[in-house]
């Protein structure tokens, strides 16, 4: 280009940049800026930014901290953008330590982080069950101007109920209310899987009953537990409760749902009821 008296610009290298990284021919990458210095030119954080996103993606670390290292030398250091890409593509390879340490370097350089920030060291914290340093984050959070959403509590009342939890995934699902964030469908799936799953079946019901309430949709799937959970406990009565509750919502209980009541009105004692109800159902064609 410059033979033909066409000198390359900005635009020009930046294309250059992207179509290196993205083939991961880092060496031609590297060239790409030698070639941008010798004009004169120096690189701004937008550029920095989509080498460092092809490296994380790729792995290469150490490269990486050069990059960081070299950019704090020049007139565009790292960017929030730019934690941001080195912070989710360390969570993305499970190192959570160096995410931690990027995190805390964009901190102490007077770069604050966002919400996205927030949630992928979240995300990352609760993959890994290490929900004690989700909640320091969490507190973090609510000391900045940066507000938790409804996504960052959805997040680690996950990593909680995935704990078993629920005491602290209730704290949050009510400091979140209070804060004036209205929890959704996947918050109280969250919160029924989990009492479901520690047998904590009444609590699921409430967390149904909620639902109901604010009109979210309730996935079959959940209904199933946790009237399995009430027939295990021999707790029949709640159990039709709940399936009254599932017929109401325009779900159709399938034949595995109606048997786990036969059994549990059958281990209650009820056998001449279970059987009415068997031979009722049969009539229906319920069951096959």
């Amino acid at each position: 280009m410059t033979i033909e008296g066409c000198h390359p610009d900005t635009v020009t290298f930046n294309s250059l940049i992207n179509l290196t990284c993205k083939q991961n021919r880092y060496k031609d990458t590297a060239l790409v800026l030698c070639n941008m210095f010798s004009h004169g030119m120096e690189p701004d954080a937008a550029i920095y930014n989509t080498i460092l996103h092809s490296l994380c993606g790729s792995g290469y670390w150490d490269e990486v901290e050069d990059i960081i290292s070299f950019m704090n030398e020049t007139s565009h250091p790292p960017t929030v953008v730019t934690y941001n890409i080195l912070i989710n593509g360390l969570c993305k390879y499970g190192l959570l330590d160096r995410a931690i340490n990027f995190f805390d370097q964009m901190v102490s350089k007077k770069c604050s982080p966002d919400i996205i920030t927030y949630n992928t060291l979240l995300g990352a914290l609760c993959k890994e069950g290490m929900t004690d340093e989700a909640l320091k984050i969490l507190h973090l959070l609510r000391n900045t101007l940066c507000s938790p959403g409804l996504i960052t509590y959805n997040t680690v009342i996950d990593g909680l109920a995935k704990k078993g939890c629920m005491d602290k995934a209730m704290e949050l699902y009510n400091q979140m209310i209070e804060n004036g964030i209205d929890p959704d469908d996947i918050t109280h799936h969250t919160l029924a899987w989990g009492f479901c799953r520690m047998g904590l079946v009444e609590e699921a019901v409430e967390i149904l009953r909620e639902m109901g309430k604010r009109k979210h949709k309730i996935r079959s799937s959940t209904f199933r537990s946790v009237i399995q959970g009430l027939c295990k406990d021999n707790k029949v009565d709640i159990a039709i409760q709940v399936l009254d509750m599932m017929v109401s919502s325009q779900h159709k209980p399938n034949e595995a749902i109606y048997s786990t009541i036969i059994r549990g009105i059958a281990a209650a004692g009820m056998k001449d009821e279970a059987n009415k109800l068997h031979h009722k159902l049969t009539e229906w064609k319920v069951f096959k």
